[in-house]
């Protein structure tokens, strides 16, 4: 009884919070709303139209005055053009001629008496006087009373157009405006006197209201009216001097002026509503030779459009609010019908609070009207009886997990142990401090890598633990700020006491821990053993600054100690030396005997190299088999000595392998500093220069760089062309050209040679002349010869693919190929992957290239010819005492030298040495090609020797693949 009592009092207590506020249904709500903005727009739009309309009909008007004014301008125009032929008539007049020229007053007054009543009733002239060429007035008819200002006007206007012989036409205000012409009176050439026309703006005025439907008057500057004048409006101190439907427009100029000042109407159009009626004023100022001021007023009615404005507005009005009255009529139809349906879903959700699950949805499912298509109540519905059901579940499950309390107690336990025993075999050091920087427990994993038990670190300090060098104050005073709560964690890096007497470096992060006294963990200390990676981590920075094999110095260590050393001599004027040398023949133990032998090779250098140079002497490895040696504080006696030195010891070394036995000789270059360069590049290349001089010399020996001998200059050079080359090679700069070669005696093209090209980064493209000389000194020839067989035999596969004749090439080897035992190799490896005929491909090789090593080039190419090659001689007669070797040389073709064929028309000799080379050579059996074919002359004297093949720039100039073969598809490796 008394929990029923609490109840009831509590839900009277609570009823009141529901009644305190009105209710006031979301369909309202959102009808309300949408009618404000539905009303909004449709003002706006009103609004829009109206400017819009306004704007328009404004430009209209102001276009329409524009024209008004241009026919104003013209119909006066056509007043004075008019006045003006009436000047000029008049002396052809009856009897005017006559009596204008006698000068007779009475007669010109007689004979233009009978004209004067035409001129004046059908022309509308108002006044004429004639004067004499002395300025003297001989007649006048019309206006008389014009005052004496006026009339003195008119006199110095015939003065004026006496002394020109040019007419004039001023417009004269007085009491009315006046239209005059002054002309002079010609008769037969000579000036008979000047006529003085007067005509008013009634003509024109008239003219213009027929014309624009507009009414027009004339209004004339008068301050001081008199009683007479009672078309006057005093606001404009102007009176009305002509006026069309003058009762209606008066009263509208009236009105207008009360309104407007006159200055706004001659700026400005304006407009004034008048007896319903909506009429538009426009003032325009006329220019009076009296000064008097005139303006033509332009009244114009323009009611209809501005009803037409008014009608759309208001048509556009109505529609927006039919269009918003149908609006709120549907959302509120839909939104009734909606909310109907939301509120019997929200009448059914009590039932969830009492755990009527099935009733809840039953309820729903009798009130859920099926619908064509659903909507978001439908979601709702749905989203109800999934809450009805996962409540239900969520009840259910409530009941059972409460029975499974005492088991989940257990189980924490179990998880407390694990979480225990997971500490212990993390492989981290694992430890908690008190508040005051004491360890109080310790994980297995730290006890077994300290070698100390938790119990002998208890209450020990935890900086006790790290070494002494550690700044032991600045961690104490971070690690109370975490016990302060002033930080959250800390991470450092600290070499660490073992029991054993031995270091760990270790990785320490400290967490803030919650703690309630001064025995309770404050801090959670977590320690990653890093003992190793920073062995490693040390390992590598030896690695970036030594060579693995030999130990010594790297390329780039020994820059830098040789930039310091150059740097120390030039600082305290002490000379130095630097011995750069590499192996001789150490390719051909690589090959023979295999890189091992080649790395053993290496470290006996770098051993006897070490034992030989003094301590303060800085030895590096290259690369390769180069190695370099900073001799300090030395002269060049001492220098030479140390290279002596050197190749003493070095001659004494000796390699066995596989029971073959290496002995080890070296070329070594000197150069001195800062006397040879003052810098480690210039230094390293007159020592690289002088090692390669050494070679020269017979290998096995010494070269003390020069500057006698202008070796800086060959040291300049030999460094940027193999700079250029080394680029080249690397970012692919070498580029193939193709020089055909024509059958003489059929005019075919079946024949190319391969020529090298170097496309610089500038755009240019240098010959092999330039750059082949020190690919010989630097060693870089055989690379160049690898990528040019690379290069052409793959071209001569693209080339001759899908082609019915076959085209052949001839490939440039240069005089080292001989010594290059991996020439053979490649070539063979090319023609499989490409899939090349070998019988399309020649080598050219040079006659004295061939005569240097004899029995190499006698046995390589008669290797390359086994595969199916052929070869060419080039530069063939340049010595006759090769004749005997053409016939221990397997050559398919020989080239006459170019020196023979150039002058060839002009020099006998060298006709009779071509005749000569030819028959030795045909006599062999070889084809025979002439180069440096220049012209057709040259061309028809081949043709009479017989000679099989020529070439020049006459047959073709060479040039790269897209352009000798443009036919073919594009090339792209």
């Amino acid at each position: 009884m008394l929990q029923i009592v609490k109840k009831n009092t509590l839900t009277t207590n609570a009823q009141p919070e529901t009644e305190k506020r009105a209710f006031v249904s979301f369909k309202w709500k959102i009808t309300s709303l949408s009618s404000l903005i539905l009303f909004a727009v449709v003002l706006l739009f009103c609004i829009v139209s109206y400017l819009g309309l306004i704007t328009n009909f404004n430009d209209q008007r102001k276009i329409e005055h524009q024209r008004f004014e241009r026919e104003i301008d013209s119909l006066i125009e056509r007043l004075t053009q008019k006045i003006r032929q009436q000047a000029e008539i008049i002396p052809f007049l009856d009897g005017m001629g006559k009596a204008l020229v006698s000068n007779d007053k009475d007669a010109i007054s007689k004979m233009f008496d009978q004209h004067w009543t035409l001129l004046h009733f059908h022309s509308g002239v108002e006044f004429v006087r004639f004067y004499n060429t002395a300025n003297e007035l001989t007649a006048d008819w019309g206006i008389t009373e014009l005052n004496e200002n006026d009339n003195q006007t008119i006199f110095e206007w015939v003065k004026q157009v006496n002394q020109n012989e040019v007419p004039i036409d001023p417009l004269l205000c007085r009491q009315n405006c006046i239209q005059l012409t002054i002309a002079p009176l010609l008769i037969e050439g000579q000036t008979a006197g000047i006529a003085v026309i007067g005509i008013t703006l009634a003509d024109a005025l008239l003219a213009f209201k027929r014309i624009s439907g507009a009414d027009i008057g004339l209004l004339l500057h008068n301050p001081h009216p008199t009683d007479l004048e009672a078309s006057h409006i005093e606001a404009w101190q102007t009176s009305v001097a002509a006026l069309t439907n003058k009762s209606d427009s008066y009263e509208i100029l009236l009105a207008t002026s009360k309104i407007y000042s006159i200055t706004d109407s001659l700026k400005n159009i304006v407009q004034i509503n008048q007896n319903s009626r909506h009429h538009q004023v426009k003032l325009y100022p006329l220019e009076s030779v009296n000064k008097n001021l005139a303006y033509l007023v332009v009244i114009s009615d323009v009611t209809p459009a501005v009803n037409n404005i008014y009608d759309s507005i208001w048509k556009i009005a109505l529609i927006g609010f039919l269009g918003l009255v149908i609006s709120e009529f549907l959302l509120f139809s839909i939104f009734t019908r909606l909310l109907s349906r939301l509120k019997d879903v929200s009448f059914t959700l009590p039932l969830l609070a009492s755990g009527q699950f099935e009733d809840f949805r039953h309820s729903l499912t009798l009130t859920n009207k099926k619908q064509i298509y659903r909507d978001e109540i439908d979601m709702l519905y749905d989203a109800a009886v999934k809450l009805s059901v996962q409540l239900e579940d969520l009840e259910q499950k409530v009941s059972s997990r409460t029975k499974l309390l005492i088991q989940q107690k257990d189980e924490l336990s179990r998880e407390r142990d694990f979480v225990a025993n997971l500490l212990d075999t993390a492989q981290v050091i694992v430890l908690t401090q008190n508040s005051g920087g004491k360890i109080i427990s310790m994980n297995a994993y730290g006890e077994m890598l300290t070698y100390y038990s938790e119990k002998e670190l208890k209450n020990t300090p935890f900086l006790n633990i790290l070494v002494s060098d550690f700044d032991s104050h600045e961690l104490s005073m971070h690690l109370d700020e975490i016990n302060q709560g002033l930080r959250e964690q800390l991470r450092h890096e600290a070499i660490t006491h073992c029991k054993d007497g031995t270091t760990r470096h270790v990785a320490w992060l400290h967490s803030r821990l919650s703690w309630n006294s001064i025995d309770d963990p404050s801090v959670l200390s977590v320690g990653l053993d890093i003992t190793e990676y920073k062995r490693v981590e040390g390992h590598l920075a030896w690695l970036a600054d030594h060579d693995p094999l030999t130990n010594l110095y790297n390329r780039r260590r020994f820059s830098e100690e040789l930039e310091q050393a150059i740097s120390r001599s030039d600082r305290y004027h002490h000379p130095g030396a630097l011995l750069f040398f590499d192996l001789d023949r150490f390719k051909y133990i690589n090959d023979t005997s295999g890189h091992q032998a080649g790395d053993a090779l290496l470290r006996m250098v770098a051993g006897m190299l070490l034992r030989t140079i003094r301590s303060d002497d800085v030895s590096a490895r290259l690369g390769g088999d180069e190695f370099a040696v900073i001799l300090p504080e030395i002269n060049t006696e001492g220098a030479i000595e140390v290279a002596k030195k050197v190749l003493a010891h070095l001659s004494e070394t000796q390699l066995t392998i596989n029971s073959r036995t290496h002995k080890v000789s070296a070329s070594i270059g000197i150069a001195l500093f800062p006397e040879h360069g003052e810098n480690v590049h210039d230094l390293l290349a007159a020592a690289d220069l002088a090692m390669y001089q050494a070679k020269d010399t017979g290998r096995n020996a010494w070269y003390l760089f020069s500057i006698e001998d202008r070796s800086r200059e060959r040291v300049q050079t030999l460094v940027y062309w193999k700079e250029k080359i080394e680029y080249a090679l690397l970012h692919d700069r070498f580029m193939l050209y193709f020089q055909p070669i024509m059958s003489v005696q059929t005019g075919e093209v079946q024949h190319y040679e391969v020529l090298l090209r170097l496309h610089d980064v500038d755009g240019a493209i240098l010959s092999p002349a330039g750059f082949i000389s020190a690919a010989e000194h630097t060693g870089l020839i055989h690379s160049i010869d690898h990528l040019v067989l690379h290069k052409a035999i793959m071209q001569a596969a693209k080339i001759n693919q899908n082609r019915e004749k076959t085209i052949n090439f001839s490939i440039n080897l240069s005089a080292h190929a001989f010594n290059d035992p991996e020439l053979l190799p490649i070539i063979k490896q090319k023609l499989i992957d490409h899939k090349v005929d070998p019988k399309t491909l020649m080598f050219e090789i040079t006659e004295t290239a061939a005569l240097e090593n004899l029995p190499g080039a006698r046995a390589l190419m008669k290797e390359i010819k086994e595969l199916g090659c052929g070869f060419v001689l080039d530069d063939f007669g340049v010595g006759f005492s090769s004749f005997y070797y053409l016939r221990e040389l397997p050559v398919d073709t020989v080239k006459i030298d170019g020196s023979f064929i150039r002058n060839i028309i002009d020099n006998k000799d060298d006709q009779i040495l071509v005749n000569a080379l030819c028959s030795v050579a045909s006599g062999f059996g070889k084809k025979i090609t002439a180069e440096f074919v220049e012209n057709e002359k040259i061309l028809a004297v081949l043709r009479k020797m017989k000679i099989d093949y020529a070439q020049g720039y006459h047959i073709g100039k060479p040039a790269p693949y897209d352009r000798c073969f443009s036919q073919d598809s594009e090339f792209s490796e």
